[in-house]
């Protein structure tokens, strides 16, 4: 009788132990993204991260605070369902570490990685994955010519002005000139000039100046049509918010229809992959991105129709051109 006492009595603080993480994490954590989608994975990712405490020397609210925003973009941005085998698998948390449309540093890629790499251990099991180092990754596939069309309608179609001009200026600069997210957020309507050459977008923080595709510029000229020299050409003129979050809160919430989910990574990799299709001069693309070396390219380059074997030689064959 003694043995099955001290059981239960082990059994009720386990039990104990596990509603105080539970009621700790679900009172102190203020999601960074909106409420309805906090609503909506609050206690999936709560319970996820009780477990894990209670199995782990971790504190639940340490967890809730980085798996929270993880969650967020695993069920609400990206459509997975709120499963522990499906959120937690380590492929989702490799994907996320190395997300290539948000400002982290390479310490905050560590920590998140452990931490939530740490829930999967405990929530998933082991799966063998290997990790690639810590920086970010191009992997999104590119938009097709169709995808590209739908889009243009999905930002045409938006039910206000406001929602119009958003949704027309993210397609046309992140399609058109390949602007990061955090990028994207900072440009103004006097940032965007035109000329006899076309239309130039004027780009911060890194300093340069690129041209848009021509099958962008009447979009990004009709979005921007109304928008002060001074104001933004993204959200509110008067926002002050820069965070990469203003910009995921914004797609999420646009009126959808039928077509591919608009993501920043994926036009940005769509007008990279547009210029090496067109062979646009390597130093000239990598400036105009704004990088000194691409990381990942195997991963773009593998988008990029093969030559045939006539045009491969021709090509291969050239004298250096002076």
């Amino acid at each position: 009788m003694r043995t099955i006492s001290n059981r239960l009595d082990l059994l009720l603080v386990e039990v104990l132990r596990a509603c105080l993480f539970l009621l700790v994490a679900a009172v102190t954590y203020v999601p960074t993204f909106a409420a309805d989608r906090w609503e909506h994975i609050r206690e999936f990712v709560v319970d996820a991260a009780a477990a894990v405490a209670a199995a782990t020397t971790h504190d639940a609210d340490r967890l809730v605070v980085i798996a929270a925003p993880y969650g967020d973009w695993v069920v609400n941005v990206n459509g997975y369902p709120a499963t522990t085998k499906v959120v937690f698998h380590p492929v989702m948390v490799r994907r996320y570490i190395t997300r290539d449309d948000v400002a982290w540093t390479a310490a905050t890629r560590r920590t998140y990685r452990s931490l939530l790499m740490r829930m999967s251990e405990v929530l998933v099991g082991d799966v063998p994955l290997q990790f690639a180092p810590t920086a970010p990754q191009s992997t999104a596939a590119p938009y097709t010519d169709l995808d590209l069309h739908l889009l243009e309608s999905w930002a045409r179609g938006q039910s206000t002005a406001a929602r119009r001009r958003s949704a027309g200026t993210v397609l046309a600069l992140c399609a058109g000139a390949g602007l990061k997210a955090n990028e994207l957020l900072q440009v103004r309507r006097s940032d965007i000039t035109v000329d006899d050459a076309g239309v130039l977008v004027n780009v911060t923080p890194t300093p340069r100046q690129v041209p848009v595709l021509a099958r962008f510029e009447g979009l990004l000229l009709d979005s921007v049509t109304d928008v002060e020299p001074d104001q933004w050409v993204f959200g509110s003129a008067k926002r002050v918010k820069h965070g990469i979050s203003t910009l995921t809160t914004f797609l999420y919430d646009t009126d959808r229809g039928n077509e591919p989910d608009p993501v920043s990574t994926r036009m940005r990799n769509t007008w990279l992959i547009t210029h090496l299709i067109a062979r646009t001069d390597m130093r000239a693309l990598m400036t105009a991105a704004g990088v000194t070396k691409f990381e990942h390219l195997d991963q773009l380059v593998a988008h990029v129709p093969a030559l045939d074997a006539d045009t491969f030689r021709r090509q291969l064959r050239a004298e250096v051109v002076r």
